[in-house]
């Protein structure tokens, strides 16, 4: 079992992040991130790094209003991940109200994006964790309320 100390003493020794999946209907949020943070350009799910003495969930409400100004509610981890150097991801499906509007911080996200699965996955600037994402989802490693 995977305990929140076991977890605290990895994100000590390889970094831990968290990952927000919203969706509104069909659409999931996603961002490229700006010019100035690591994996500039990339198009990505919103998260950010789990900081020392925090939660995975207080991590995300805490980037998604550093990144993008709303506020919500992790409701579900459904995946977990790591990345080609090392750092463990949280994917966390999240609770936002309907009419949400989020506002990109220009340090950090260069711009926002509602797209369809199917728009997502023919695209070329993904980060290198969401085709791991989507492939999951497809083979069935977790449920979102949509149909893949």
């Amino acid at each position: 079992m995977d305990t929140n100390k076991d977890r605290a003493d990895r994100r000590q020794r390889t970094g831990m992040g968290v990952v927000g999946v919203i969706l509104r209907e069909d659409r999931f949020l996603l961002i490229r991130r700006s010019k100035t943070v690591t994996a500039p350009g990339f198009v990505c799910f919103a998260g950010g790094g789990v900081e020392a003495g925090e939660s995975e969930q207080d991590a995300l409400v805490r980037e998604m209003q550093e990144e993008l100004a709303i506020d919500i509610v992790p409701t579900q981890r459904i995946w977990e991940s790591v990345t080609r150097w090392g750092t463990e991801l949280g994917w966390w499906l999240i609770e936002a109200a309907h009419d949400l509007d989020p506002v990109p911080n220009p340090a950090e996200v260069e711009e926002i994006f509602w797209l369809k699965r199917s728009e997502i996955t023919p695209r070329r600037d993904l980060l290198g964790s969401m085709p791991d994402f989507l492939g999951a989802w497809q083979q069935g490693a977790f449920k979102l309320p949509i149909d893949y």
